[in-house]
């Protein structure tokens, strides 16, 4: 059976305070975990006024404390951002307080497109083979694998040295992230279906090729990423995805902004460049996007687990209103027959 995981980026509607948004994810993560849902994650992003999460690492120290079962985990930690010491000692810290609920989700990019933002953030390149490196480090302070004879980092241990660090996700959008993430025996999550849904399917084929257990007993694990909102049918389905795809669009065109209301999102007229947006990719490719009533929902998923291989689906929800988000949430757990639905 597919399990179904949840991706919190956080979606910020005009007029909430952070600590409402943050009291959201409580709630939500505690209303999936009832559901049957198998991992609760939130991303990290910085200077998008759409979404509010940026400190993860202190996000899920909160929702572990708030719920008893789900899995709760980063994705991810965008490692050109963080010391990769510093990230082995925080979950290391978070497995030993929470034990076997942790996930450490691993990405590349900055969390940001505002150039002064990324360069107040990074401490390194987001170039690959400087990631490969860093990645490398993590791994080894993290007791997971060891840096070669003679690398001035060898003698260097993470603390708490007596708890493991949490099952290690690299997150990817590219056949390229699939090699590494199965050569090095991590599991692999493809956060970027919505721009071409084939070529995910394609690298989640080729990481299970590549796979190479990092110890006995391990197997692939691959997690597909998908924007699903299930509504009653079809058209309120399509009217609470319209906030978000708008949001999306006003980010594309320079003119980031909190998710307006359904009611306003559907009357609101785009400037050029948000019209151009919304005509291009990614935003005009909707084949990713699983939107519409419970019977649509379904067939559409089926037919994407049957095409990609999944273990696992992921939901982005990221709807106006909490209230219809939760909504969205059940009904997927319906459909999908999870044992708290």
């Amino acid at each position: 059976m597919t399990a179904f995981s949840v991706l919190d980026q956080g979606p910020r509607r005009a007029g909430v305070s952070s600590g409402e948004l943050l009291g959201e994810a409580v709630r939500l993560a505690r209303h999936v975990e009832e559901l049957g849902f198998s991992r609760y994650w939130v991303a990290e992003h910085h200077a998008q006024a759409a979404v509010g999460i940026s400190a993860p690492e202190i996000v899920i120290a909160h929702l572990a404390a708030r719920t008893t079962r789900l899995r709760i985990g980063a994705g991810g930690m965008l490692l050109p951002n963080h010391a990769p010491l510093h990230v082995a000692e925080q979950f290391r810290t978070l497995e030993a307080l929470h034990p076997g609920r942790i996930d450490l989700g691993i990405g590349r990019s900055s969390g940001t497109e505002h150039g002064p933002t990324a360069a107040a953030l990074r401490r390194s390149s987001v170039a690959p083979e400087v990631f490969t490196g860093q990645l490398a480090q993590l791994l080894a302070f993290g007791g997971r694998d060891v840096l070669p004879a003679g690398h001035e980092l060898a003698s260097v241990r993470a603390v708490p040295d007596d708890a493991p660090l949490p099952g290690v996700f690299l997150l990817g959008g590219s056949r390229s992230s699939a090699v590494v993430a199965g050569r090095l025996g991590l599991g692999y999550a493809y956060l970027a279906a919505y721009q071409n849904p084939a070529n995910a399917f394609q690298a989640l084929r080729r990481y299970r090729e590549e796979f190479v257990p990092a110890y006995e007993g391990a197997r692939p694990w691959a997690i597909l990423t998908l924007t699903v909102v299930v509504g009653r049918d079809d058209a309120h389905a399509d009217a609470l995805a319209t906030p978000w795809r708008l949001a999306l669009a006003q980010h594309a065109a320079d003119n980031s902004s909190a998710l307006l209301p359904v009611e306003e999102a559907l009357a609101y007229r785009p400037t050029p460049a948000e019209e151009a947006a919304l005509s291009a990719p990614p935003l005009n490719d909707l084949r990713a996007e699983v939107v519409g009533g419970p019977a649509t929902v379904a067939a559409k998923l089926k037919s994407f687990v049957a095409e990609s291989g999944a273990d696992e689906v992921m939901v982005v929800a990221n709807t106006y209103d909490p209230v219809d988000r939760r909504e969205s949430y059940t009904r997927l757990a319906e459909l999908a027959g999870l044992v708290g639905a």
